[in-house]
Order: C-alpha cells, then structure tokens, then sequence
C-alpha cells in the first residue's frame, strides 16, 4: 500500500509540498507552477471560498478547461472538505440543467467564455447561489439573479490553511458518468477512492515517471486521478494541454520529457496511421495509458513505448491490471487483489469458469476504494450494487491464469454464427486502415436467430474510400465471422457530451440500423459479376 493511500487530497498536497516546493509540479507549454505554489494558491482560493460562505460538505461545480485555476479549485475544496462536481465543458441545454440539478451544487466555477451555456433555466430547479467568473474582464455583480465574482477575487483573502477535519471516507467528488443510455449518473467518489487509483496507476503504470503528459480533460477521472494525483503522490510532474493533437503528440512527449501519457484506446490507431518519420522512436514516451494491448507490439516496434491496458472505471479505480512489464497481449491484466474481488458471472450472479464470456463485477477489500452509490439515483445504486457486487456492466472472460479479457459492454454485444463478436477488436482492427479515421460496430436484425454485423465508418480526409475495399481489408485482417455484412460510410459518428460513440443513434438510424445508404455485402454479390454496389431502399 502506497504509504499516502489514507491520506485527504489536501493533506496529500501539503505533504509532498513540504519535500518538494521548489520543483516543478503542473507543466504547461507557456510556463510551470511548483509544488509550493499550488500549495499556496490553494490555501488563497479555499479563504476565497470561506469568506463567500462554503462549508464542509457543500457541493461546487466546476466548468472549466484544463488550467491550473481548475487544479487550484480542486485542492481548495478538498482543503475544505467541499466535494468538486467537475462538469464536461461540452455540455449544455438539459443535459447541463440535469448535473446542476441532480449535483445539489451551490455554487458553479466557470470559464467566461462557457458562460452562455448557462440559462435562466439551468438554475431555476437547481441549488445554485453563487457564480464565479474565471475572468480577467470586468463582470457584472449579478448574473441571472445569481451572485456573481471573479474568480481572481478569491485570492485576496489571506493563505492560511482552512482548519477543516477532512476525512479519507469523505466524499471528495461528484463524477458524472457519460449517460449514453439515459441520464447521466453522478457517481460520488470518497478521497480514498481517488487516491487510491491515482496509487495504482503508479504502480501499475507510470512507476514514477519523472513527468506524466495528458492531452485529457481534468474533468475526466483518467485526467484527473491517474494523471494529476498520481504525479502528486510520487512528487513528480503532469505535464497539462488543452487538447490531443495527433499532429503535436510526440512534439510534447519530447518538450516535456514524458515518461508516461495518459490517453484513451481511439488515440492508439491515430497514431500508428499518422505518417512515418525517421525520428519515430527518438522520444522519452516508456508507457502509454491506456492503450489496448492487442496493438502492443505495433506500437512498441515504431515507437519504442508499450500500451498498458487494465480495467479502469470511475466507480472503482482499476480493478484489474498486469504487474509493471508483465502485461499479456489482448489482456487487462489480473484481479487487483490488494484492493478487490473480482469475478466473470452469469445472469444471476453465478461465477463462470475460465473462457466463459459474462458479466465483469468487483468488490472492495478494503473500505471507501468504491463509489458510495449515484447521488439521488437510490434506484440505479441497488441495481448496480446488486448480491453485494458491483456490476460493471461489460462482459469478459478470465483464462486459466486468472488474466481478465474485455470483450464488449454488455448492452454493445453482437453474436453471430455461434461467436461472440467484440465491436472494440473489430472498431480497433478496421482503425487501422490507412483510410479510416474512426468506426463504430454495432448489431443489426438478421434472417436467423442471431445478429448481422455493422460497421459505420469515417474516412480521413481525402480518402475515397469504397466499401468492398474496407470488407477486403477486413478479411485479411480479422476472423472471418468479425467480417462485417453491411457497410456505412458517414461523415462524422454521433457523440455523448463526454466523446463517447453513442451507438443508441446509429441503431435507431433508418430501420433498425439499415438506412438507404447502408451498403450490403451479400446483396452486393452477383453471379456475373462477383460484385456491385447495391444500396438497401
């Protein structure tokens, strides 16, 4: 156990500021805050907050881009023991009025230029009393009825540290999940959660690189905790931009001298398509997390650094991963046996032998290393924490040395001819066309019992792409039963507020998935002519 794992976030700050204020802490491409500075700053901004009437326990939106202001707010609150409700910067109208709502927040930290998000009606059913302005500009007093200051403000009120007792089981986040189903869920995370997975990214994964680079957004936990705090509790650097750039990528891995990145399975392909250049593997990058380890090998021959995969949710930390160097190829690694059970069961909760594909669940060893539940969701809480397991909702299978396999989430799953079909190995082997910028598998009807596969596909631009060239590719690269029937070219694929593929819009396209433009490979197939391009109508 990390010897900072029951620690508060605060205290977690003030520790390693104590051992390392003058080094260099948060890293940005026009400059750098150490450790002693984040540490002061946050004392200012938690007397800002105290002397506008927060207390322990309240909770604080916070609508920002990734800057050391949003970092700042998170230690303060923390300082505090006020719970931060980060919010996706893309949200807005009633997805945007729910997290307000549903969050309980008093008081919303926002960028000014994310201001016209909010409405008259964003607020009317919500708890908010105050908003402060992440601005330099002037600002009025009053916005929308609302209390208005700017965020600069909460820094003249002295930095002496807030003499809150924060505990480790207190409630440290509210972190709201994509809601590609329904409404999106806050999930609230105890302190010990978060720095207990920021502790296992470290162990599994950056083993204390000197500087951890993320193109993610802070608002993410992938961002935040193994990124942010695992450079935190081992008193090295996050090296912090705006946004993933394939074409700056490896110019920042080398400006900021990244051991390790924190990143999401799509940007792997990405990367291996962009065009070879004879300084591919001249780069500090030793880890990339995470990346699907399936492209491990690819990735390490062009650019000398492994992809780690685990399994990573923000209602649990990483529940499985494979020692650091041990990682097996397809795998996400062994149950994380210091801190859960973890098991592969059946509809009603029976475990399943190795090779048999169900449902993933997980339950703690130790207390507070779990979500406390979905705030106001008492419904979706017992649902998910049903016979004393936390269901993850994505199916996998284990194999004989105990190594945990993802195959698909469970409502995402495709079978046919007797096979289960994972979308993400099909989505992830077709992304490797030189053509292809990004794709989505999803189920559809079929004349038999089971499913037909399709495959909607974004090319890059400037690519012609034609669909009997993609199934081509498709067969010489994937098992014959993956090999997709139908075939949709499109020019962008619909996305949740936090990036996710919402393949609920591609199943409701046209009839069940089919529309006037899918393209049918069977149909497509003619006695005289082997193939023509046959449009479903």
């Amino acid at each position: 156990m990390h010897p900072l794992d029951n620690l508060v976030l605060g205290d977690a700050l003030a520790a390693q500021a104590k051992t390392h204020r003058d080094e260099p802490f948060l890293k940005f491409r026009d400059g750098e805050n150490t450790y002693g500075e984040v540490d002061q700053t946050a004392d200012r901004v938690a007397q800002g907050l105290l002397a506008n009437g927060m207390k322990k326990g309240d909770h604080v939106a916070l609508m920002m881009s990734n800057s050391a202001e949003f970092l700042y707010a998170v230690f303060a609150l923390a300082r505090l023991g006020a719970v931060a409700v980060p919010i996706n910067t893309a949200y807005r109208g009633t997805l945007l009025r729910h997290v307000l709502d549903n969050s309980e927040a008093t008081v919303l930290i926002v960028d000014s230029d994310l201001m016209d998000r909010i409405t008259l009606k964003h607020h009317e059913s919500s708890h908010l009393r105050l908003v402060v302005v992440n601005t330099d500009d002037p600002i009025t007093s009053d916005f929308l009825g609302l209390r208005t200051i700017r965020y600069s403000s909460l820094l003249d009120h002295g930095g002496e540290r807030p003499e809150t007792k924060v505990l480790f089981s207190d409630l440290q986040a509210i972190m709201y999940t994509s809601g590609t189903t329904g409404p999106s869920k806050g999930a609230m995370v105890p302190h010990s959660l978060a720095l207990t997975c920021a502790a296992d990214s470290v162990r599994f994964v950056s083993r204390g690189s000197s500087t951890i680079y993320s193109p993610l957004p802070l608002f993410h936990a992938a961002g935040l905790w193994d990124g942010m705090m695992a450079a935190l509790i081992t008193g090295t650097s996050i090296a912090i931009v705006d946004r993933f750039s394939a074409s700056r990528f490896w110019e920042d891995v080398r400006h900021f001298g990244a051991g390790t990145v924190m990143g999401v399975f799509s940007m792997i392909p990405i990367l291996l398509n962009q065009p070879r250049q004879p300084d591919d593997l001249a780069n500090p990058l030793k880890t990339f997390y995470m990346g699907k380890s399936s492209l491990d090998e690819d990735f390490m021959a062009r650019f000398g650094a492994h992809t780690v995969e685990t399994y990573t949710s923000t209602e649990i930390g990483i529940g499985t991963a494979s020692p650091y160097g041990a990682w097996r190829i397809g795998s996400m690694g062994q149950a994380n046996e210091d801190r859960f059970e973890v098991a592969v069961v059946d509809e009603h909760d029976r475990p399943l032998g190795p090779g048999d594909p169900g449902e993933l669940v997980v339950r703690p060893h130790q207390p507070d290393v779990i979500t406390r539940g979905y705030l106001g969701r008492d419904d979706a809480t017992a649902e998910t924490f049903r016979n004393l397991w936390f269901h993850t909702g994505d199916r996998a299978y284990v194999d004989d040395d105990g190594y945990y396999y993802f195959l698909d989430r469970m409502d995402d799953s495709i079978r046919r001819s007797g096979e289960n079909i994972s979308a993400f190995d099909l989505e992830s082997g077709l992304n490797l066309h030189p053509g292809v910028l990004e794709s989505a598998a999803i189920a559809v009807p079929s004349d038999l019992e089971e499913d037909e596969v399709k495959i909607v596909v974004v090319g890059k631009p400037g690519a012609n792409l034609d669909e009997e060239e993609l199934i081509g590719y498709c067969d010489e690269n994937l098992p014959d039963f993956m090999v997709p029937r139908y075939v949709e070219l499109v020019d962008s694929l619909p996305r949740t507020p936090t990036d996710k593929v919402a393949k609920h819009k591609l199943r409701e396209m046209g009839e069940e998935g089919l529309t006037a433009t899918t393209w049918d490979r069977v149909e497509s197939q003619t006695p005289d002519t082997g193939v023509k391009q046959r449009r479903i109508g």
